[in-house]
């Protein structure tokens, strides 16, 4: 059973509301480690169901946030975020970008910023 989003009350959102009846991956895959980032700005939310104006205000460019991370703070499992993310993209609210390329994971700089950003979640 998947489990949607916790609503101020404590009632759950149910997961085809969410991803507007979607129910397979997007075309793009998107794994745990993709970014994703807002397309739109923050005064475009009106109108949009809170939990997409949640998941559009935790990726605010240019950073983004990994997917992992999204279904995190989302209180979500994976499937479902990748579900909503992709629901996201169809209606051009997010973008999303590949996971570093392995010449990339190799920077100890880079390595050492992620452990240290990760330390203060």
């Amino acid at each position: 059973m998947t489990e949607a989003p916790r609503r101020a009350g404590g009632r759950r959102t149910r997961l085809y509301a969410l991803t507007d009846g979607r129910t397979t991956a997007p075309p793009a895959s998107l794994t745990m480690d993709t970014t994703v980032t807002a397309a739109v700005s923050a005064d475009a939310y009106d109108g949009l169901p809170s939990e997409w104006q949640a998941v559009l205000s935790l990726c605010v460019p240019p950073n983004g946030l990994a997917v992992a991370e999204i279904a995190a703070r989302m209180h979500m499992r994976l499937t479902p975020t990748i579900l909503l993310l992709g629901e996201l993209e169809d209606r051009g609210l997010v973008r999303h970008r590949s996971p570093l390329e392995e010449t990339e994971t190799t920077n100890v700089n880079l390595l050492m910023r992620i452990r240290d950003n990760l330390a203060r979640i």
